[in-house]
C-alpha cells in the first residue's frame, strides 16, 4: 500500500516530482513563482516578469541560473 509520507519524502528530495509544480524564487527579485516542473531531473526556463531575460532552473543540479539578454 501506497503511504503518503512517502511522497512528501520524493517532493522534498525532487522538487515537482508528484505534484508537477513546485515553488522557486526569482532570481534578483527573490519573489515566489509556482513554476511547473517537465522533468525533475532536467530542466526549465522561465521568463521573468520583472526583468529582461529569462532564467533556468536545472532541478537534477539544483541550480538557477539568469540569462540578462
Amino acid at each position: 500500500m501506497l503511504n503518503p509520507d512517502d511522497l512528501m519524502t520524493y517532493e522534498l528530495c525532487i522538487p515537482g516530482s508528484v505534484t508537477g509544480s513546485t515553488e522557486i524564487k526569482r532570481p534578483h527579485s527573490g519573489a515566489p513563482l509556482t513554476a511547473r516542473v517537465n522533468d525533475p531531473t532536467g530542466e526549465d526556463a522561465y521568463q521573468c516578469g520583472e526583468y529582461s531575460g529569462t532564467f533556468e532552473d536545472d532541478w537534477g543540479e539544483g541550480q538557477v541560473r539568469y540569462d540578462s539578454q
